[in-house]
């Protein structure tokens, strides 16, 4: 039954050009805009993204330009400079020039109709309280974001080699054994046999360890650490109703405002809905009747740290950003640091103390051209999947998992993005190269990048999980999320044909995945009575998930050890290990303090700024945990004595590919602004519960 409800009725009319964006809302506050042209189709998409999101557009455009001291002081200052060192907006810049003039022209269009947006957008109370305005918004603003985002998402691709390095150090000769990743129980890949080209299996490496000086400051976190994020498809062979389906639940940091902002648009040549971000005019998920499709981040390799060995001084250029920070009613220009880079722009990341050889940052992302962007917006031009393989082929903007369906029943899966090509496994942590070899890395060619369309198992899912079996060519690194929910997901759509309440149930189950592979080892060591009898669900009334979550955190913490190495060093403890697990279960047992999952693992929905003043929407209890299918990604408050559950479900998305496309829908908050506390609305208690509501494409 569709459940649409017109709860506002805005004729928004204005004088640019005879265009008019006429809108109208439903009860999620999704937009529904009718449109004549293509210029009109961009104009009105920015119109909503700066009426609705501008305080979040020009959040994230301060932050990739490295700004946000002006508004937020000396909090934002480290973060401001390394953003001023990656220099995006150089690239972006050159990346906008490089396109064709036809999209210069849609982006411009999508910037007027932004600006024209701002006059009502500005009114948000971000804006009121701290006294300031957005910025006027350009065409090229929209190539920030892309690039942004883009470097967000893949930078756990080389935050992964310096945490390695850390555990090397710790370690020492028992490291690559301990931390062996494709030994384990949940090991899953993305593709089966068949669908990859075969190679020789070759031996994991390391380097020499040196001790690692800490690094002077980290890059923001925009939108979201690492939890990662989930898709699937259907075909209609392995569809109850027939048609194609498609899943798509992105994990992002659950912030206010939403991260998606989610419109329905329709023009003569074409009508999409779906999930945007707020200052790009591209649906990143959603459909268009014919095709659906959605994403998850790749984690294939796109960025190294790596310490080069023959970096002259001669090679190297210093430079010192200034930055303006607030202080009181002014704007203080402060030069804290000096960087550098080489003669040829590649990024040296400072370090606490001078080491002998210099940190070097290595990522795709550098190299892009404006024709790698350009297939973004031919998403919604697709009619099957075979024309939305070819488009995805193209793309360069690192690094994305897209599945996708049609409407005669077919499915496919891309990965795209500019990737390292590898055909071992990397050096386990921070690598030691010379320059020419820095330099010379190779790109992996697109035709090579990991795809399989219309396979004959009749499904695909994504789960931020390795892409190639152990004996194929290419291998991807290891940046990849922990297989558990692949490994779930992959049996469900396996065992039986779907629906829509399968796929719902699938989203959101919330067993502790990874308590199922652990629970056993940890009992074969100590006497927990907690965990005998746990059917490792995570209801909010057990005890168990508590008990186990601080566990397993205080043993990691401990024992400095990830859980690929966790999980060795529980299959063989010696007495004093036993002791200290007996040792650790008691401080968690102390620590928890008798307060069941939903009492100690809370959700809050801090701002994106982190202003602890600008609190929209209501306290939930928080669900699931790190490794669930719908995650309850978390970390211990030490103050508070709580899990803050800060990650997870940023949209949850069903789409049956019918002649008609039905979309299920659950958003953790309204889809437009708002500037009150919002405690009563249903759409959070939905959302957590997983309600969906059926839109109206």
């Amino acid at each position: 039954m569709i459940c649409f409800f017109f709860l506002l009725l805005s004729l928004v009319s204005f004088a640019s050009n005879e265009i008019k964006c006429e809108a109208t809302y439903d009860q999620m506050g999704i937009t529904h805009q009718k449109v004549r042209s293509v210029e009109e189709y961009y104009f009105c998409f920015g119109y909503h993204h700066g009426r609705d999101r501008a305080w979040e557009m020009d959040y994230f455009l301060r932050t990739a330009q490295g700004r946000n001291s002006e508004i937020y002081g000396f909090s934002s200052l480290k973060s401001d400079l390394m953003m001023r060192l990656l220099d995006l907006p150089a690239l972006a810049s050159r990346i906008f020039k490089e396109l064709p003039d036809l999209q210069k022209s849609w982006l411009e269009s999508y910037a007027k109709g932004a600006n024209l947006g701002f006059v009502e957008g500005k009114k948000a109370r971000e804006f009121l309280d701290l006294e300031y305005t957005p910025q006027e918004w350009k065409a090229e603003y929209s190539i920030l974001l892309l690039v942004l985002q883009s470097f967000d998402q893949t930078r756990k691709t080389f935050t992964r080699d310096y945490e390695e390095e850390k555990f090397k150090e710790h370690w020492k000769d028992q490291t690559a054994k301990l931390f062996e990743e494709d030994t384990n129980p949940w090991f899953n890949t993305i593709l089966k046999s068949g669908e990859y080209s075969k190679g020789s299996v070759k031996t994991q490496t390391t380097s020499s360890t040196i001790p690692l000086p800490e690094l002077w400051a980290n890059f923001p976190q925009v939108f979201g650490k690492e939890s990662g994020s989930n898709n699937w498809v259907v075909s209609k062979q392995k569809s109850k109703n027939g048609f194609a389906m498609l899943a798509n639940d992105p994990h992002l940091d659950l912030k206010t405002p939403l991260f998606w902002y989610w419109i329905n648009i329709q023009s003569p040549e074409q009508h999409a809905m779906g999930a945007s971000l707020p200052g790009v005019p591209v649906i990143v998920s959603g459909t268009n009747g014919k095709v659906a499709w959605g994403l998850t981040n790749s984690y294939m390799n796109s960025a190294d740290l790596v310490f080069v060995k023959d970096l002259k001084k001669s090679d190297i250029v210093t430079f010192r950003p200034t930055v303006d920070v607030k202080l009181g009613f002014f704007k203080v220009p402060f030069f804290l640091k000096s960087f550098e880079k080489t003669k040829e722009g590649d990024l040296i990341i400072p370090l606490e103390l001078e080491a002998e050889e210099k940190l070097v940052l290595r990522w795709t992302g550098f190299q892009l051209k404006g024709s790698d962007l350009l297939p973004m917006f031919s998403l919604v031009h697709a009619k099957t999947v075979s024309e939305m393989d070819a488009i995805l082929l193209k793309v360069g903007l690192p690094a994305w998992n897209f599945v996708f369906a049609d409407s005669s029943g077919d499915i496919g899966y891309r990965m795209v993005g500019q990737v390292y090509q590898q055909e071992s496994a990397p050096t386990y942590g921070v690598a030691r190269e010379s320059m020419d070899q820095f330099r010379s890395t190779p790109l992996l060619e697109n035709i090579s990048r990991p795809s399989v369309l219309k396979p004959k198992r009749h499904y695909v899912y994504t789960a931020n999980n390795r892409h190639w079996p152990l004996d194929s060519k290419f291998h991807g690194g290891r940046a990849y999320s922990y297989s558990f929910r692949a490994s779930r997901i992959d049996e469900e759509l396996k065992s039986q044909k779907q629906d829509v309440k399968s796929f719902q149930n699938l989203q959101c189950d919330r067993q502790a995945l990874d308590a199922i592979h652990f629970v056993p080892r940890i009992l074969k060591n100590a006497d927990i009575a907690e965990f005998k009898n746990w059917d490792f669900q995570t209801s909010d009334e057990s005890l168990a998930p508590s008990i186990y979550r601080r566990l397993m955190d205080l043993l990691m913490e401990g024992w400095q050890v990830n859980e690929y190495a966790l999980f060795n060093l529980l299959n063989n403890l010696d007495e004093k290990k036993k002791s200290e697990l007996m040792s650790f279960y008691n401080v968690a047992k102390q620590q928890v303090d008798g307060r069941t999952w939903s009492k100690i693992h809370r959700l809050y929905f801090s701002h994106l700024s982190q202003n602890k003043e600008w609190i929209f929407s209501p306290e939930l209890p928080g669900f699931g945990d790190n490794h669930s299918v719908d995650p309850g990604t978390s970390k211990w408050d030490p103050d508070k004595k709580i899990y803050d559950h800060y990650s997870g479900a940023s949209m949850r998305m069903i789409v049956v590919l019918k002649k008609q496309p039905e979309i299920h829908l659950s958003l953790p908050g309204l889809n437009r602004n708002y500037t009150t506390k919002q405690d009563n609305l249903p759409v959070w208690s939905d959302w957590h519960s997983c309600h969906y509501q059926q839109v109206t494409y």
